[in-house]
């Protein structure tokens, strides 16, 4: 349910994942707050969007040269959009819940934003998605509200929706310390749970790599705060005629995890701090916001 673990999703987190996770730990040095040594260390003074370290799908991160070295910026494509929108979406109608507004009008929200005067792509299919999500968030954080209401009578209405709704949605933080952005945007922070979400709408690429996204943000958490996180989530929604399709992929943040996501924002500081282009790969991706350049 979004970012709401299922029945199963638990289980596997307290009986397996968490467990797992005690047992085999992490390296001291690949804790976040060890920034300021080697490996986390920055080699450059180079800043790097999250999306940019993260990113696979440039082969050759041609992507990272012309976004940072070459100033461009690539085309809004349906795929893009559709994410955009998505992510929004999905905040918005978390902002809502909290505030106990679980019939707040998505048509409103979504009016106000002027999406089709600044984006492109097919609204009235991206605008029906994002309804569906909106009514899904509304309608499963107001049951269990209201679960808790009747289980919990000791509780304020507003302790009730801290612990029912624990997220930390589309936080704020500074990433500095490990050279990425000076502000990044992470999609969910479960403060119960103390589990990283990544939201990923329409992928079809390779689910494992996407772990590299929850770990960059453990990494940045751990940087700031000084409290380990151990657990990542990648939610994958999809979309099939009028049906939503939420599946999520929880794991341990481990060593090779880190490790990767170093490598990765080294190998594209690089790239940056020396001004090479990385040549344009054999194939391009589709939906890849800059196809149109390394086309021509």
């Amino acid at each position: 349910m979004v970012y709401f673990l299922d029945e199963l999703e638990s289980k596997n987190l307290l009986k397996s994942l968490r467990p797992k996770a005690r047992q085999v730990g992490v390296t001291e040095e690949l804790r976040g707050w060890n920034w300021d040594t080697s490996p986390l260390k920055p080699y450059h003074d180079v800043s790097l969007p999250m999306y940019l370290i993260c990113a696979g799908y440039c082969p050759t991160s041609r992507d990272v040269y012309l976004s940072k070295v070459k100033g461009m910026k690539g085309e809004y494509t349906h795929p893009v959009t559709m994410g955009v929108i998505i992510h929004d979406t999905v905040g918005q109608a978390f902002r809502e819940a909290k505030l106990k507004k679980f019939d707040a009008d998505f048509s409103s929200w979504y009016e106000s934003m002027d999406y089709e005067k600044r984006l492109s792509g097919n609204f009235e299919e991206i605008r029906r998605c994002a309804k569906m999500v909106w009514n899904f968030i509304l309608s499963a954080a107001k049951a269990r509200f209201e679960s808790c209401l009747v289980t919990q009578p000791y509780g304020s209405p507003e302790e009730l929706i801290l612990t029912t709704i624990p997220f930390l949605v589309e936080h704020r933080i500074s990433g500095r310390l490990l050279g990425t952005s000076g502000m990044l945007s992470v999609d969910c922070f479960d403060y119960m749970r103390n589990i990283i979400f990544d939201l990923k709408v329409g992928f079809k690429g390779d689910r494992y790599r996407c772990r590299i996204y929850p770990t960059g943000y453990a990494l940045v958490f751990e940087s700031v705060y000084e409290v380990p996180v151990d657990i990542g989530c990648n939610v994958f929604i999809n979309f099939k005629g009028e049906r939503m399709i939420v599946e999520k992929d929880l794991f341990h943040i481990n060593d090779d995890l880190r490790s990767w996501w170093i490598e990765e924002r080294d190998n594209k500081a690089e790239i940056v701090y020396e001004e090479k282009d990385p040549g344009i790969p054999p194939s391009c991706p589709d939906d890849c916001i800059y196809r149109s350049v390394c086309g021509e």
